[in-house]
């Protein structure tokens, strides 16, 4: 018989307790006290949040930028925001899963998501904002377009009826004079704000002033701005205003208050040069309006206006000219002939026609710039001269007028010296747009002057081409010229003009010694080799001398300036 187990069960049996193993409690706590935990950049990965710092610690980005109640309070429950050093991957896994950790990284997303796709309630306020931005921007161009051309302010209501004819959407709320008066405030406010920094900015500047009558007879005077940004010449217009008179003294009151409405008197440190003509009022030596501002800003230099003073000689040479009075009356008498009657104008259109001459009615002479109306009054007296001749010719058997002009028209005298002038008038006024240029220097100016007293030195040698065949077949287009009176000798005629214009051009036009120093400002005036050491040298030092009182004021270190430029 098998044996019997020797474990029987007893009912209502229990198990008994388990035994607490006994461990060495004391080395386990020594070894954690011992042991130096390091923050290991695998941590990092798959985390963009997590920063760490040696000072910090551990940082999360997230829960700094966008953790509830800001750093104070996220840092009070959240010690990933103030820097956690409990290096431990279970550490960084606890705050991923922390409710802190979740909302944080909530409103990031819902940050990252306004960003890159807008509500729709968003994208129609924007749209609204976008279709009145528009409108408005077109009744600032309308508004800004009608002053530049000159147009009456009225213009603005059916100007804004055209655009609307255009299919421009635009209301018409603003469509009368005064809310084009308050654009118009508020342009100018933004380019007197835009002057300002720009006065801010520039070491020095001068200013160009001169007046005009407008079509109400009302004296206007306007006053410009002109310096030097990075190099390049920059002009900007100041002001437009109606003084009390042309005097030197309602002129000088006028100035000041103007400069101090556009914000300019605070920078009058700054002024150093004044453009004007040379009327008497502006350049007077005892009381012109140069002369007060010199006794303010004594360190300001004024210039007569260059292309004013080659006019001036220009018509001093020519005003007793004989021949100059009766071409001048020809040129006159053809426009106004033509200009007050349709029934010449139309007769001289089809002279041109049936002779097939493409020229053009007569242009007016005389005006604020003589020489470029001169000069385009004679090449269309040429370019139409067959035209003409025919046509007056014809007319002349029932009007006087007719017969006179005729009668001009086929002096060989008048039209032998017509060539000359139109000859030495081509190189005049290219100096007088070159003399206008807006990049053009003092120093500029000179070469400029030189160069064109050369060419008029050679015309006294050498006759045009087109000068030469008249004065050898009497003719001209095909028609024969008179000689009335003496012949005009065009030789000595040339030797005379060309000598009082030289005499002119250097006494007007070849300033003084400091003006001729400025041509270090300009690089095209600078040696192509560096092979003068002293170039500039005596420049600089008169400059610094003549303006002293400006580059002082302006705390310049004048004592430096010709060591610094010899470097």
């Amino acid at each position: 018989m098998a044996a019997m187990w020797p474990i029987k069960f007893q009912k209502d049996a229990k198990p008994g307790k388990t035994l607490k193993r006994k461990c060495d409690e004391p080395a386990v706590k020594n070894y954690e006290e011992k042991r130096n935990r390091l923050f290991q950049p695998a941590w990092q990965a798959g985390r963009p949040w997590l920063l760490f710092d040696a000072v910090k610690g551990m940082t999360c980005s997230w829960c700094t930028e966008h953790g509830r109640g800001g750093i104070e309070g996220a840092s009070k429950k959240n010690l990933f925001v103030v820097g956690s050093k409990n290096y431990k991957h279970s550490t960084v896994t606890d705050h991923e899963k922390s409710k802190l950790h979740l909302e944080a990284t909530n409103v990031k997303n819902s940050k990252k998501e306004a960003k890159e796709k807008k509500s729709t309630a968003h994208k129609t306020v924007m749209a609204l904002k976008e279709h009145t931005r528009k409108q408005m921007e077109y009744r600032f161009r309308n508004v800004h377009a009608l002053i530049k051309n000159n147009r009456p302010i009225s213009d603005y209501v059916w100007l804004n009826q055209l655009d609307r004819a255009k299919g421009l959407e635009i209301s018409s709320t603003y469509d009368n004079s005064s809310s084009a008066t308050l654009f118009l405030e508020f342009i100018s406010s933004v380019e007197k704000e835009k002057l300002t920094n720009i006065l801010a900015q520039i070491k020095f500047f001068s200013m160009t002033m001169d007046g005009s009558t407008d079509d109400s007879t009302t004296e206007q005077e306007t006053v410009f701005l002109r310096s030097s940004v990075q190099g390049k010449m920059i002009m900007r217009f100041l002001f437009i205003g109606e003084p009390n008179s042309t005097g030197s003294a309602d002129l000088f009151t006028f100035l000041k208050e103007k400069l101090a409405a556009n914000n300019v008197l605070d920078y009058m440190s700054k002024f150093i040069g004044f453009g004007c003509d040379g009327a008497a009022n502006m350049m007077g030596r005892k009381s012109g309006l140069l002369t007060r501002l010199q006794e303010e800003y004594p360190h300001v230099v004024g210039v007569h206006c260059l292309a004013h003073r080659l006019e001036l000689s220009f018509r001093d040479i020519f005003r007793n000219n004989k021949y100059y009075v009766k071409l001048s009356t020809l040129l006159i008498g053809l426009f106004y002939f033509y200009k007050n009657s349709p029934k010449q104008r139309k007769g001289l259109r089809e002279a041109m026609k049936v002779m097939s001459v493409k020229g053009t009615l007569p242009h007016r002479v005389g005006g604020s710039r003589w020489m470029p109306h001169i000069k385009k009054a004679l090449e269309t007296l040429f370019r139409t001269y067959p035209a003409f001749i025919s046509h007056l010719q014809n007319e002349s058997h029932q009007d006087a007028k007719a017969e006179g002009l005729a009668k001009i028209m086929d002096d060989f005298n008048i039209i032998a010296f017509a060539i000359l002038l139109q000859d030495l008038i081509n190189p005049l006024t290219k100096l007088s747009l070159l003399l206008q240029a807006k990049d053009t220097t003092l120093a500029d100016t000179t070469d400029v002057i030189e160069s064109t007293i050369d060419y008029l030195l050679q015309c006294k040698t050498s006759q045009s081409l087109k000068l030469v065949a008249v004065t050898t077949s009497k003719t001209v287009s095909g028609y024969g010229l008179k000689i009335r009176g003496k012949e005009l000798n065009i030789c000595a005629t040339t030797e005379n003009i060309v000598d009082e214009l030289i005499s002119q051009l250097r006494a007007r036009l070849c300033g003084q010694p400091w003006v001729k120093s400025t041509l270090i400002g300009s690089f095209k005036n600078w040696p192509v080799e560096d092979t003068n050491a002293e170039f500039g040298k005596k420049e600089v030092e008169l400059l610094t001398e003549k303006f002293h009182t400006a580059l002082t004021t302006a705390e310049y270190d004048t004592s430096q300036m010709v060591s610094e430029w010899s470097l």
